[in-house]
């Protein structure tokens, strides 16, 4: 395994369909200069979520641990609100966010919906690789438990992938030889698993994102979910 990808911090935004993209100027003529966005709804005591952006719904009913589809965006600075699916309350989240050249962005939503100064948008990018991977898939993993430990992330065979990830780290990717794995999430300093995950078929110069969402306490509710990645099929520069 060694590192071909090393990224920057993604941006946390807090409370305070294909085709044109969103802020598109027919003057921009560089291909290279459309993003991607998508959202995650990752609350804990989540409802279903309607999400606009510039007061265009970019997702509606989105429920606990789904993916909206990613839209094609051009770089610029765009205001983000999400409410409650069927409510008339106010927003849940409310906020602006800024969207840079030619990257595949996850916008996570993370935080407790029944406390809605710890909602937060959680802006994760993903840059195209030119890396020539051969039989190998990249893999990297996202911890957005807002409660949770230090994780490890180990193959059924014991070896180490990730270690030390805390909550709102994203890794940087690691390759791994294309295969079928039986991965387990562990607490840093504790060989029980709170988490197994069986038969994950890694294919050749694949990249897989795992984002780990759920609650962490006596009773661990974790989810891993593995959703189709950008990189792999957008078009990007």
């Amino acid at each position: 395994m060694y590192d071909i990808n090393k990224f920057g911090w993604p941006n946390n935004y807090q409370n305070t369909n294909y085709g044109y993209p969103m802020g598109f100027n027919p003057t921009m003529t560089k291909c290279c200069r459309k993003s991607y966005f998508r959202i995650l709804n990752a609350l804990k005591n989540a409802p279903k979520l309607d999400v606009y952006v510039n007061e265009m719904l970019m997702t509606s009913n989105l429920g606990y641990g789904e993916f909206s589809r990613f839209m094609k965006f051009m770089p610029g600075t765009y205001h983000v609100v999400a409410k409650a699916s069927g409510s008339q309350n106010g927003p849940l989240f409310e906020s602006n966010i800024t969207i840079d050249s030619n990257l595949a962005y996850t916008g996570a939503f993370t935080g407790d919906a029944l406390q809605l100064e710890e909602i937060s948008l959680y802006m994760i990018p993903d840059e195209k690789e030119n890396t020539d991977m051969g039989i190998m898939s990249a893999l990297k993993i996202i911890n957005l438990v807002i409660d949770s430990p230090y994780f490890n992330l180990v193959s059924g065979d014991g070896t180490v992938l990730f270690s030390d990830v805390n909550y709102g780290d994203v890794t940087n990717n690691v390759a791994i030889p294309s295969n079928t794995y039986t991965l387990h999430l562990k607490k840093q300093g504790n060989d029980q698993s709170i988490l197994t995950a069986p038969n994950l078929d890694f294919q050749p110069k694949m990249h897989y994102t795992l984002f780990i969402i759920g609650e962490y306490g006596e009773k661990p509710k974790i989810e891993l979910l593995i959703p189709e990645d950008g990189l792999n099929n957008l078009d990007m520069c």
